[in-house]
């Protein structure tokens, strides 16, 4: 390996002296002084293993006759004349080039040049030729992905049979490697799922913009051959167009971007109109003792952000449930955490050795399991959905469900395919980056093709394989719930016998049993394993788009949060509460569940283990039920007794807020971290210190961003929909309050992530439906 290394080293060498035509002083489009006289050329000379410089030079630009691309060829030539020549946009074009890998050893694989320097290449070509005076040359910037491998004679034990398990020769899963030997050893690909392949690499190339990537794949393949018959090394190098990018210049915009930003320069404009006349004309006219607003002033203040602000900045007058905003809050911010890791840890990276020797860590598994996090939402938005329908039926002894679906559409729904649009048209035109067409430009393709299933709420199982916007499976899932959840609740407030029971009953079990065969059928692990390959594309994995997305096996925490509500119902409604001794004794067990469902994934990332099917599959269905009766268990233990450890720091007025805006957080997170992650110009060093540092600067941004959309969107959709259930009405500032603080215990709880409501109805008179 080192031989090549020698090479490159030399050829850059050599280009940097100042010795002939490879270091000549001047341009020949420099004619402000006569050029100087140049000694003969000096033959090509042979590098280590008999390489000579002309072959290497041809590997960074396309110059081979196998590319039929003439212009590319012209402009390729002209290039590695004028670097020759040490011009400075040829130079600056061969400077932001990989010349040769580094890290490779330490599975640092994105060997990213420098980005900008290239793109910034733009000049006017001087005469050399007719067909050359006046044309422009732009740098392109590509990223080639090589696979590379010794040539069986030159290495013939890297083919030997690879072993499933440790033997007194070989352990396979073994983080050291016997330093004596061979470094072929260690590129080597073995059966360890947890470490990263060290086999294939991404080169960046800057060459001229008249060249496509297949012109760059054929050249780069054509000027190997020398290299794999010098060195005896298999090489295969892959160019995709969405690895290449230039300066963009002059953007075209479509049609939906002209709308999407239509609609938010509009909305910026009514709300600040609106929210200028809330402050200087409605105020003072309710100041005044003047009438309230109606019709269509009603609609028009909706918008105002100083209402707005001030609604989501009043607290929540129900102090047991307080402590539902702050699980949803912080459930919020692991859940960012997480989501920093799978784009920090899933794109270029400069210790990749880290995460794999965390992958052995138990005490990581609130990282590598925590995807039980989700489930803490499932519960909630169970619990929520389940307490307000009770509530409801208690006072009206009936529902409409026609209009509690119709409500709940609307409250999620705009707001939702706002986020869907800006990605599918403006979210592409607001960077670049190395990453930037093969991510970010990945996303907009997605969410142009795909927009229709979020729309419908079918996109973890129509088109998985290209989720636009790869969190909001969560969404579909929850909506899929909340259609079946009133079928089961009205039962249970129906008929206080077991029959009532009965839909709930079977419905949990059902949630038990479907993963168990989905798991048992299919031979997947127990848990999601969340590897490298797994995180540098989700939506590519087979466990990831089959099993963890998909309703019917993430539905048991919501239903068991419905069966905690409805106990919680019982009790509040009877004034029963729990002993302190049973609060004790059920709270350490709890304890003890949710961190053995917690940390119990660890077994599945032991590397080597065999894999038991029936162990697998009872984890599988298992740990996600006992992770939510514990969450239920702290929950009821707050509302019904007042006994939670945490509920002090819960129940904070200053997390009602922020809990409220945690929809919309969910939404739109994931955009920063594509956005950060499409943008990286050089590889990432990780740390847990700067993962955390990391993720506070994603959580402060996605909640700025949820403030924007909140007040633009959501908010504004939300008054509406209460202005349609009063007649159009709106009532007086101080009015409102009092009927806050009079309402029950649902009057201004959200379901999480945000966005449902409490059962609509169609009530003897046109009150307002309360919002959960």
């Amino acid at each position: 390996m080192s031989s090549p290394a020698h090479c490159y080293l030399l050829l850059f060498l050599v280009l940097s002296s100042g010795q002939g035509p490879w270091g000549a002083a001047a341009s020949p489009e420099d004619s402000s002084s006569p050029p100087p006289t140049l000694p003969p050329a000096p033959p090509p000379f042979a590098l280590p293993g008999g390489v000579q410089t002309s072959a290497l030079l041809s590997f960074f630009a396309p110059v081979s006759s196998k590319v039929h691309n003439e212009p590319c060829r012209n402009d390729s030539r002209r290039y590695l004349q004028e670097l020759q020549n040490l011009t400075l946009w040829a130079a600056q074009m061969f400077d932001a080039s990989t010349k040769f890998p580094e890290g490779i050893l330490a599975a640092d694989t994105y060997q990213l040049g420098h980005y900008d320097e290239c793109i910034k290449v733009d000049v006017t070509l001087g005469a050399n030729g007719a067909e050359e005076a006046g044309r422009r040359m732009r740098g392109q910037y590509c990223l080639a992905t090589i696979n590379f491998a010794p040539m069986p004679s030159t290495y013939p034990q890297y083919y030997r049979e690879r072993p499933n398990q440790a033997t007194e020769d070989e352990d396979p899963f073994s983080l050291i490697h016997d330093p004596y030997k061979s470094a072929w050893e260690k590129i080597r690909v073995t059966v360890d799922p947890s470490k990263k392949r060290r086999d294939e690499f991404f080169w960046s190339m800057c060459i001229p913009s008249s060249c496509t990537a297949q012109d760059l794949q054929t050249s780069m393949d054509a000027a190997m051959d020398t290299i794999r018959a010098a060195y005896g090394i298999r090489v295969d190098i892959t160019v995709q167009e969405s690895m290449c990018s230039t300066a963009k210049e002059n953007m075209e915009y479509s049609i939906g971007d002209h709308v999407v930003g239509l609609i938010i320069a509009i909305s910026v404009t009514v709300l600040i109109i609106s929210t200028g006349y809330d402050m200087l004309v409605y105020q003072q006219r309710i100041q005044n003792g003047g009438k309230t607003a109606r019709g269509l002033e009603s609609i028009f203040l909706a918008f105002s952000a100083y209402s707005n602000l001030e609604k989501l900045g009043k607290p929540d007058r129900t102090k047991d449930m307080r402590i539902l905003h702050g699980l949803r809050l912080f459930s919020m911010v692991f859940i960012i955490l997480g989501h920093r890791c799978l784009f920090s840890y899933g794109g270029p990276f400069y210790n990749p050795e880290f995460l794999e020797e965390r992958y052995r860590k138990i005490q990581d598994m609130f990282l590598l399991n925590g995807t039980l996090i989700v489930d803490t939402f499932f519960v909630l938005s169970g619990f929520l959905t389940c307490y307000s329908i009770f509530l409801e039926l208690g006072k009206r002894k009936r529902l409409n469900i026609g209009m509690l679906y119709l409500y709940r559409w609307m409250r999620l729904t705009p707001v939702y395919m706002m986020v869907v649009a800006f990605y599918a048209t403006l979210l592409d035109n607001l960077d670049s980056g190395p990453m930037w067409k093969s991510k970010m430009g990945l996303e907009r393709e997605r969410c142009e093709k795909n927009w229709w299933t979020n729309f419908l709420y079918i996109n973890n199982y129509v088109n998985a394989d290209q989720l636009c916007i790869f969190q909001s499976w969560y969404i579909s899932c929850d909506m899929h719930y909340f259609l079946i959840a009133p079928l089961i609740i009205y039962p249970l407030w129906k008929w206080k016998n077991w029959k009532g029971k009965i839909p709930l009953i079977t419905i949990v079990i059902a949630s038990i049993i479907i993963p168990f065969i989905v798991t048992f059928v299919g031979k997947y692990d127990g848990v999601l394993r969340v590897y490298i390959s797994l995180l540098e594309d989700p939506n590519a994995n087979d466990h990831y788009r089959n099993v963890y997305i998909k309703s019917h096996s993430r539905a048991g925490p919501y239903f068991i949060g419905i069966a905690a509500a409805y106990i919680c119902y019982r009790m509040k409604s009877s004034g029963k509460t729990f002993t302190k001794a049973t609060m004790w004794i059920v709270s350490l067990i709890a304890g003890f569940v949710g961190l053995a469902s917690m940390f119990g994934g660890w077994s599945f990332y032991i590397p080597g283990r065999p894999y038991y099917i029936w162990e697998n599959a009872t984890y599988a269905t298992l740990h996600r039920i006992a992770w939510s009766m514990a969450m239920c268990w702290a929950i009821l233990g707050s509302i019904t007794t007042g006994f939670n450890v945490l509920e002090p720091i819960l129940s904070l007025d200053a997390i009602t807020p922020l809990s409220r805006l945690t929809y919309c957080t969910f939404l739109t997170h994931g955009a920063v971290d594509l956005y950060i992650v499409s943008t990286l110009r050089v590889p990432q060093y990780m740390s847990f210190p700067r993962l955390f540092w990391m993720a506070s600067g994603d959580l402060v941004m996605a909640f700025i961003f949820a403030l924007f959309i909140h007040l633009l969107f959501e908010a504004p959709i939300g008054a509406m929909q209460k202005l349609l259930m009063t007649g159009g009405k709106r009532p007086r500032p101080d009015v409102q309050a009092s009927k806050r603080r009079d309402n029950n215990a649902s009057n201004e709880m959200e379901e999480i992530p945000k966005g449902t409501t409490n059962p609509a109805y169609r009530g003897d008179r046109g009150e307002e439906t309360q919002e959960i």
